[in-house]
């Protein structure tokens, strides 16, 4: 019997090949290979802009008063306030010294009009006017007029004495004499006594939470001059006083005193004087109903 004939292959390279992928073949179909999943591409999160917080606003303050109208702020610039007129020499002093009263080294906004704001908001050039420190300049604004007319139906600050003297009537032409009366017997008549007389009339303008500004007029009703004077009232919620225009302030506790500034020491029989307070207050604010004038008790107006 013939034995079968195997060709042999001269390069066994090529076997070895055809082997391992017959053996990847089998793999795939038993299920053995799980599926690879591609890997995923990494990147790095975004890169985001640091955010500068700005800084807090910081209060404009009254640096210096150079006059009734005139201030330099802490900013550097320098205000002339516009509607109030150039101040009155016979009244100057006295104004500068309400305006440093009123705006050294406090908060304040500048307004649209070309005015300052308090910290509670008052306007300071209708205040200035309305108190008779300074003449308005204008004729465009209605509330710089009516505080004008106000001041100065009152006679307060430069629109009173030394710088508006009341008016005298002119001496009646002469007449021919009259005849001489016949004797009578003279009889003289006593003097009136002079009586002390005073009202307060106390109104509280602006509020806010704990504080408030109030208006406080005084009114001789007596006939005789007060020369020098000291108003006293008393605070039953603990009230404090911050400040005071057209007066002095001293307070003991609940009791309050205000006394005359230099430019407004007399009050005489039938005039009024305005004067007032920026106060600070809790939850309750009664106003006082009690108050006295160099002693003498004073009726509510």
């Amino acid at each position: 019997m013939r034995r079968p004939h195997f060709a042999v292959s001269a390069r066994p390279g090529r076997w070895l090949l055809v082997a391992a992928l017959l053996l990847v073949s089998a793999a795939g179909a038993c299920g053995g290979g799980e599926q690879q999943t591609p890997a995923l591409a990494t990147t790095s999160p975004p890169d985001f802009p640091t955010l500068v917080e700005p800084p807090e606003a910081q209060d404009v303050t009254v640096r210096k008063v150079v006059d009734v109208r005139t201030v330099q702020l802490s900013d550097g610039q320098e205000i002339k306030v516009k509607g109030l007129a150039a101040p009155d020499e016979c009244w100057s002093d006295a104004a500068t010294t309400f305006a440093k009263t009123m705006l050294l080294d406090k908060p304040v906004d500048t307004t649209p009009a070309g005015s300052l704001r308090l910290a509670d908001g008052t306007d300071y050039a209708v205040i200035a006017v309305e108190l008779g420190m300074v003449r308005s300049e204008t004729t465009d604004d209605r509330l710089l007029q009516e505080a004008e007319t106000s001041a100065s139906e009152k006679r307060l600050g430069r629109w009173g004495p030394p710088c508006v003297q009341p008016a005298t009537e002119a001496p009646s032409p002469a007449a021919p004499a009259p005849a001489a009366p016949a004797p009578t017997t003279r009889t003289t008549t006593a003097k009136p006594k002079p009586v002390n007389g005073c009202s307060v009339a106390y109104r509280v303008t602006h509020t806010w939470p704990g504080g408030f500004r109030t208006d406080v007029t005084i009114g001789n009703t007596g006939n005789t001059d007060v020369n020098g004077w000291t108003l006293k009232w008393t605070f039953a919620n603990g009230q404090t006083v911050s400040e005071m225009w057209n007066a002095t302030p001293k307070q003991a506790g609940g009791d309050v005193f205000a006394t005359a500034v230099s430019y407004n020491q007399t009050i005489r029989p039938g005039e009024t004087l305005l004067m007032g307070f920026t106060a600070g207050s809790g939850s309750t604010n009664a106003d006082p109903r009690a108050f006295t004038l160099n002693g003498h008790a004073c009726t509510l107006a």
